[in-house]
């Protein structure tokens, strides 16, 4: 009875936040801006603009699911045929269809063995596909928006005083080549923005992959529909409030980006060697030993992704780029005589021996898992120990937190 109050009240939830994003980027009516329109009228078509590239991210699919939808049912029947791809019910109805499909995993999942979990590896990166689908949508919806201001329109007529003789023939020249560089300049603004907030709620996804609670992943998904819904109640009280909403949600997600970028490609990383059935399927003597940094590893940010190198002597050091693609870094690493390797049910992890909780210096992927053995004798570390089992929603909560702050607690199995 519990399980199944709990996923009415999930799909209670994630139709509002579908609805309630929708709604606050869909157009009150089909008619152009006329020049009697007030700046105040103008204001709002860009407040709701804002809310939705801030918006659509929390939840890519349900977002642009819920904006074709809601488009679909305001269109006179007669004037449907003529909708844009993503206002059709083909696209719409297969969005929520794998919407209650991944929600349904959450509790149905948990009692099937062997399902859930590969699952959400799945919808780790079915988010990141839908995040790729709707930032066309985003620009699409949000031209549309920014042409029922008329400010583009209006752009000979503004600039037609300052060409002296010319007038407005120069004017209309310059708009010419004024308006595409504005639109393109807005809608790298808009992918930007876009990209910044996804990043920042992708990672509520990651940790719903690596959650070993059931009870724990429905939180998270709540929380990010919750989220959405806010988003969408707060647009629908006044679009101004809706954008101061959306804004400051994208500035705590730049606050964050790095952390958010070195999590999702941790969760990634991890998700990909499941899916692909490349768990310990890695020979710990000749493959390249990547690894994501811990805390233990001062100098590196944490889940910086990068690559153990065993020199010829013995001496080890972790080098990696950040954000992937800038100049590389190396730290040196302790003395093998104090390091030490532990099993987990994840992957194997480094950490420094003998010390108060023996913090982690990195995790290796997937792929090393079972291969400890052959991980210590490569990088000379004696002791391979194993982890502890977590078991029950406190325990769970504390392992997830440790994982996602690089401590990982010596975690060895989930149940």
């Amino acid at each position: 009875m519990l399980r199944t109050r709990n996923t009415l009240c999930l799909a209670a939830a994630l139709l509002l936040g579908s609805a309630g994003a929708a709604l606050a980027a869909d157009e009150a009516t089909s008619a152009a801006v006329t020049p009697e329109e007030t700046h105040f009228r103008v204001g709002e078509e860009l407040a709701k603009s804002v809310t939705l590239v801030t918006g659509v991210p929390i939840s890519p699919l349900l977002g642009v699911s819920g904006l074709g939808a809601l488009r679909y049912f305001r269109t006179p029947e007669a004037l449907r045929p003529q909708l844009p791809w993503y206002a059709r019910p083909w696209f719409w109805g297969s969005g929520f269809a794998l919407v209650f499909l991944f929600a349904a995993n959450t509790t149905i999942g948990a009692a099937v063995p062997g399902l859930k979990k590969p699952m959400d590896f799945v919808e780790e990166h079915e988010n990141k596909l839908s995040a790729l689908l709707a930032t066309p949508i985003v620009l699409l919806e949000g031209k549309r928006l920014l042409d029922r201001t008329g400010l583009l329109a209006d752009l000979p007529a503004a600039l037609g005083p300052r060409f002296g003789d010319a007038g407005l023939a120069l004017a209309g020249g310059a708009d010419a080549l004024a308006r595409p560089l504005v639109e393109v300049g807005l809608g790298a603004l808009s992918v930007f923005c876009f990209a910044t907030v996804f990043l920042a709620f992708h990672v509520v996804q990651v940790l719903i992959a690596l959650s070993p609670s059931a009870l724990l992943d429905m939180l998270l998904r709540a929380f990010r529909v919750g989220m959405l819904a806010l988003v969408a109640l707060a647009t629908g009280l006044h679009p101004y409030l809706g954008a101061a909403l959306g804004l400051t949600l994208l500035l705590i997600s730049w606050l964050i980006a790095g952390w958010s970028f070195r999590l999702t490609v941790f969760g990634s990383v991890l998700s990909w060697d499941f899916l692909t059935g490349r768990v310990g399927g890695a020979d710990p003597a000749a493959a390249r030993l990547r690894v994501f940094s811990g805390r233990g590893l001062r100098g590196a940010p944490v889940r910086s992704y990068g690559e153990l190198e065993v020199g010829a002597e013995g001496a080890r050091r972790f080098r990696w780029r950040p954000w992937l693609v800038l100049p590389a870094r190396t730290i040196a690493l302790e003395p093998a005589a104090r390091l030490g390797l532990r099993r987990g049910a994840l992957s194997p992890t480094l950490y420094r021996a003998g010390v108060v909780r023996e913090p982690v210096v990195g995790r290796f992927p997937p792929r090393f898992r079972g291969r400890e053995e052959g991980l210590a004798a490569r990088l000379a570390v004696a002791e391979v120990t194993d982890g502890r089992i977590v078991r029950g929603f406190k325990a769970a909560w504390r392992a997830l937190r440790e994982l996602v702050t690089g401590g990982d607690g010596g975690v060895s199995a989930v149940g």
